[in-house]
């Protein structure tokens, strides 16, 4: 009957199809440009730096034909006006600023910063310039600063920015093209402008933009011109260019392409990044009639009279009846190495202009319309996802949710004190156990965070999530017994008896703390996934997952928590299949398409043997990964409070066994989903959303956008169960740690019911603070979030998994010597993480090395009293019969 009910809703919401969050763009026109220049109406310019800073649009300086056009033999004109725009009373206006560039120009590039608009080099009547400045926009007026000038004259280049450098790519000299990179360092402009390696060939009026490619920052050059050595035609390319910074490496991507259409070629087109992976490239020009315009000059130069007076006339029809430039509106996913068109623009469409993000938009100012003919229209594209959520799919989180409520209201009844709240009285199976384990470990992190990290990279992380299976026999025989055997209340009640109180206080403290940091980005991820995808309010998000997750696990205790990680476990496995079920149906030849196509990318690149300590290699991925599994198995409250629920040692075993054994598989099907979503977003390009903010919401997104109803309501489901089974993990172990390691050893007389009455506030006042940290955490901006919550694992846990190890393997280390070794760790810890490039996943395996070296060293300064764990045992054997 149930199997039948099931299938009737998947039916139904068959039928319903999907809540399409398709994206759509917005054409509009900004305020038209203001005829100002020196008294002579003209049409706008040509060429201007072009920038944003707090708020307003700058346009400053630019060339035009105002008196006669080309054709009529007229002369360029240069500008050294700035015109600034900003929204007044709801109306985008332009005003003429009281300042002016310190020279005319046009031709020049220009990027955005806080610190104000870099603006570089460009020419005038008297030649190619080298001069630089920074215009700031204080008040809406603006000031200008000089700014260090470039080691060359240079024009026609392209300019953009990756963290605190400026990098210029492309341009000519007055003797040439520009075959180098430019960099200038922000934070140390005593330095200079420095050179590194260019682009194969030299290349104007190409698009350049930095933008994330899936591992790091990178520069794209896209389209551009260039003349081959002896050419007098000019070549347009399609050629798409990528600068890896970190390797000062180049790689050629594939070319600018409409899907069905041959490669387009295309120069002096405005570009700009948006979102995590996109970058949207507005107009320009294919060359076309460039080329004959070129050929008719070339004719010009001919003895023969009639034949120069045909190629002028035939030079200036060309120029006259120009059919105007690009108006397809073509988008790249630097990820997928992949473009689409958004749509054609509805005005005409520009060419030797730039593009801005202002107010979310894409700010096109003026530009080159035809040969010699200036537009003063402005034009700006507005991309949003439209379409919503849905009725069906908040019904299924509105039932989801308050199906945990009462499960945590149905175990409530079971608590008579703190060993039914924070052990369940040893009733829970070991099947039960196990699946607990693994969605505590597994979490919102995995669920969003993994197959982001594949859609964006490859498999190299797989190994990471491996390392349990050699974890899982270390732990079962020289950690288990420990645990289970003294029947401690928390883990680091066993580092007061092995080392002193002080140890175990620094390690409580050490774990609340991560555990705070955990619940804030376990409960920032999905809300994020909510909001980019359908709209609704990330702060209200965390508030209402927080609170239902504090109700449910602090009214039933561990039972609770452990039976909702089994309910949710279920939830998220039949959550991930069937999207990879539709992402297979959605790529182009299906299940041999999605093969051949990840195979072809490397997508399943797994073993990268390079000597690097840098990178997600193999050793430090394999390194990394045994250390932060030793570290969450050992020491971690939320995983070891499992250990105590079961009936005995040999059940605590199996299900720790079972954990590891489904880790594997669970895995790979995580990883295939991230894989999945490169193939079908490279399939379909223009199913993305291009403002996706952050990379790690694309898994999100392809659910709501292309889920059928009530499905997608189930997967998202599974986003949030993913999430609230950690925190409801984390929640009642730091209720148990406070309890147990504090308020317990504190306090002199306790009664079941006050310890139960403090475990419950102390986890309602966790939580709490965790909301708290996820709403600012909400504001930063963080380009993984899985890498952020591996740099704070192996910061704030490696002297935990440290203690541990010194205590149950080095029996001479005291409690000083441990101590010190800790704190010495995460001093050498914080120094390599600002000293040097060594990736974060090494951190755990640095802090555990360094802190037990230095506490075996110091052992022999201070050796421990105790040296037999036998005699631990029997201590805590007499003082539990004592009390």
């Amino acid at each position: 009957m149930r199997h039948t009910a099931f299938f009737v809703i998947l039916l139904i919401s068959v039928l319903l199809g999907s809540v399409k969050a398709q994206q759509h763009l917005t054409q509009s026109a900004l305020d038209d440009l203001p005829a100002i220049s020196k008294g002579h109406p003209h049409h706008g310019w040509a060429g201007a730096f072009i920038g944003q800073h707090n708020d307003v649009v700058v346009m400053a300086g630019g060339s035009a034909f105002p008196d006669a056009k080309p054709w009529e033999d007229g002369q360029k004109q240069y500008s050294e006006e700035i015109l600034l725009g900003w929204e007044e009373n709801g109306q985008f206006t332009w005003h003429l600023d009281k300042n002016q560039l310190p020279v005319r120009v046009a031709g020049g590039a220009a990027v955005s910063l806080p610190e104000g608009i870099i603006c570089t080099g460009g020419a005038n009547e008297k030649g190619v310039l080298a001069d630089a400045s920074l215009i700031k926009v204080t008040n809406r007026t603006t000031e200008i600063l000089p700014f260090t000038n470039l080691p060359f004259p240079l024009k026609d280049h392209g300019m953009a920015v990756i963290g605190r450098e400026a990098f210029i790519i492309g341009g000519v000299t007055p003797q040439g093209y520009n075959t180098q990179v430019l960099v200038f360092n922000l934070d140390a402009p005593e330095k200079g402008w420095r050179s590194q390696a260019g682009l194969p060939h030299g290349i104007t009026n190409a698009v350049v933009e930095s933008q994330m490619d899936g591992n790091e920052q990178c520069l794209y050059v896209i389209g551009g011109r260039y003349k081959q050595e002896g050419e007098f035609i000019t070549t347009f390319s399609s050629e798409v260019w990528k600068y890896i910074p970190s390797q000062q490496k180049w790689e050629q991507k594939h070319p600018i392409t409409i899907a069905g259409q041959p490669t387009l070629k295309l120069a002096a087109a405005a570009g700009v990044k948006m979102g995590a992976s996109h970058i949207v490239v507005v107009g320009g020009d294919n060359g076309s009639v460039f080329n004959r315009v070129e050929k008719a000059i070339g004719e010009m130069a001919s003895n023969n009279d009639s034949v120069r007076q045909q190629a002028k006339s035939e030079r200036n029809q060309l120029w006259l009846n120009h059919s105007g430039f690009n108006k397809n509106i073509l988008v790249y996913n630097t990820i997928t190495d992949s473009w689409f068109s958004a749509g054609e623009l509805e005005s005409s469409a520009p060419a030797v202009t730039s593009a801005v993000i202002w107010k979310n938009k894409v700010v096109v100012p003026s530009g080159e319309i035809r040969p010699g003919i200036r537009t003063d229209q402005v034009i700006a594209l507005d991309f949003e996802s439209n379409g919503g959520f849905g009725w069906l799919n908040y019904l299924v989180l509105v039932l989801y949710f308050i199906a945990m409520l009462l499960l945590g209201f149905y175990f409530m009844k079971r608590e008579g004190d703190d060993q039914d709240f924070f052990k369940a009285g040893g009733r829970i199976p070991w099947w039960a156990a196990g699946i607990s384990i693994f969605a505590t470990t597994l979490s919102a992190i995995t669920f969003i965070a993994i197959p982001a990290k594949a859609y964006a990279t490859d498999w190299r992380m797989l190994i990471f999530n491996f390392t349990i299976i050699m974890v899982v026999p270390v732990i079962i025989r020289y950690y288990l017994p420990f645990f289970r055997r003294l029947n401690i209340g928390t883990a680091y009640e066993y580092l007061e008896m092995r080392f002193n109180r002080t140890v175990r206080w620094v390690a409580s403290v050490l774990f609340i703390l991560f555990m705070i940091t955990r619940i804030a980005i376990v409960l920032f991820l999905p809300s994020l996934a909510l909001h980019t995808v359908t709209g609704f309010s990330v702060y209200w998000s965390i508030i209402i997952m927080g609170v239902v997750t504090i109700v449910y696990c602090t009214s039933g205790g561990i039972e609770a928590v452990v039976w909702g990680d089994v309910i949710q476990g279920f939830i998220l496995m039949a959550g991930a299949l069937f999207a990879m079920v539709f992402m297979i149906a959605g790529v182009d030849g299906g299940l041999g398409g999605f093969i051949q196509l990840s195979l072809d990318q490397d997508k399943l690149f797994l073993f990268d043997t390079s000597l690097d300590w840098s990178k997600p290699v193999m050793w430090v991925v394999l390194l990394g990964g045994f250390a932060n599994s030793l570290i969450a198995y050992t020491s971690d409250q939320s995983v070891v409070q499992r250990y105590m629920t079961t009936k005995d040692e040999r059940a605590t075993a199996r299900s720790i066994w079972l954990n590891g054994i489904i880790s594997v598989p669970v895995s790979i099907i995580f990883f295939l989903l991230g894989t999945g979503l490169y193939a079908f977003y490279t399939s379909n390009p223009e199913a993305i959303s291009i403002i996706i903010p952050k990379l790690d919401a694309v898994f999100p997104h392809f659910i709501v956008s292309e889920m059928p109803a009530g499905l997608a309501g189930l997967l998202i489901a599974a986003v949030f169960a993913a999430a609230m089974s950690t925190l409801s993990s984390n929640i009642n172990s730091v209720a148990a740690v406070i309890t147990s390691d504090f308020y317990k050893v504190l306090k002199v007389n306790v009664t079941a019911k006050g310890t139960l009455l403090v475990a419950r506030w102390s986890g309602i006042i966790v939580g709490v603070l965790g909301i708290g940290m996820a709403l600012v955490l909400a504001t930063w901006d963080i380009a993984s979030l899985w890498d952020q919550f591996n740099t704070f694992l192996g910061l704030l846990t490696g002297g935990l998994a440290a203690f541990f190890m010194m205590g149950i393997f080095f029996k001479r280390i005291s409690g000083m010597a441990a101590l010190i070794g800790v704190v010495v760790g995460l001093v050498a810890l914080l120094y390599l993480r600002s000293a040097s490039d060594m990736s974060f996943l090494l951190y755990g395996a640095a802090g555990i090395t360094v802190s037990v070296l230095v506490g075996w060293l110091l052992s022999y300064i201070w050796p421990a009293k105790t040296v037999d764990s036998q005699l631990v045992y029997e201590g805590i054997k007499k003082n539990r019969e004592k009390n």
